[in-house]
């Protein structure tokens, strides 16, 4: 069979490569694909501001995927529920935090698209495909292994727009995704890093880290995980409110709840008790219990130190 050639079969090869998936990102051909730093300019940290994402699409916690990749912790009568972490250790321990690609992942990727890249079809898409687009290598292989061979050249050609999607796609997000455009360069070279681990990118190398300062590891899971379902500002919720389906804001977190109070909560799941109904339930927040403590306490001072606004 004849080498593809001609860019006008982009689409038909993203179709039997990878799906829908590389479709919604719409890949392009460039040229040479090469990992360099992304484009994105280095921020300093800012407040976490405006409506969640579910707000801002107009969905709710019962009718979307986004921020639910917790688990559904224990009832309000275990011990966890009541017994508050213990934060002296932060107190301990005040200077920069190394985060990984994979942590960054955790924080900012997570709670969306599964722990293995998943995501959570038909809402949210498998992040691991598009990933996979990316590499020459990969769809050179699998296109000859579908007898649709195509050049080294046009593989190349293909994997570098797939590549400038992506980064184009963190930066100034989707019709669902949030915009990531805050990650500094040397961070979305890490997280990319750790994608192409999590995608099986032949050749992947050593791990990249980035060393960050206490506000800014409380800014990613702010932003990352928190923002998803909670608006920044608002009024905080009676019991009432709570029960038929209010979110708090994000505001009210260090002013309505000690450090160790917001810890067990994230980490372990805590009782909501409805006042007047003399009702007492784990309420509809998952637990976060892949996040450490060091990173809840990070995303609480965070707060503390910028106002959500």
């Amino acid at each position: 069979m004849p080498q593809l050639n001609s860019s006008s079969t982009f689409t038909l090869l993203t179709i039997f490569l990878l799906g829908s998936e590389a479709m919604n990102l719409g890949a392009a051909a460039r040229k040479q694909p090469v990992r360099q730093a992304s484009a994105l300019q280095t921020r300093l940290v800012t407040p976490v501001q405006g409506p969640s994402n579910l707000h801002r699409l107009g969905l709710t916690i019962e009718t979307s995927a986004m921020g639910r990749t917790g688990v559904w912790g224990p009832p309000p009568e275990s011990p966890y529920a009541v017994q508050p972490a213990d934060v002296g250790y932060f107190e301990r321990r005040p200077g920069p935090i190394s985060l990984t690609g994979a942590d960054l992942y955790r924080l900012s990727c997570q709670p969306c698209h599964q722990a293995d890249g998943g995501g959570v079809p038909p809402e949210i898409n498998a992040i691991i495909g598009p990933v996979q687009a990316t590499s020459a290598t990969l769809m050179e292989r699998r296109m000859k292994d579908m007898g649709r061979p195509i050049s080294a050249a046009f593989a190349h050609e293909l994997a570098t727009g797939s590549i400038k999607d992506l980064h184009d796609r963190l930066k100034n997000g989707g019709q669902k995704m949030p915009s990531f455009g805050y990650f500094s360069p040397n961070e979305v070279d890490a997280l990319f890093s750790y994608l192409d681990l999590l995608a099986g990118i032949p050749g992947t190398g050593k791990q990249p880290t980035v060393t960050e300062p206490v506000t800014r590891v409380g800014e990613l899971l702010v932003k990352g995980t928190c923002h998803i379902c909670h608006d920044a500002t608002g009024r905080w919720p009676d019991p009432e409110q709570l029960l038929q389906g209010s979110v708090p804001p994000i505001a009210g977190f260090t002013m309505e709840k000690s450090m160790p109070q917001v810890i067990g909560k994230v980490r372990h799941g805590a009782p909501v008790v409805m006042g007047s109904l003399q009702l007492v339930y784990r309420g509809r927040m998952p637990v976060f219990n892949y996040l450490s403590d060091d990173e809840v306490s990070a995303g609480y001072l965070y707060l503390l130190h910028y106002p959500p606004r």
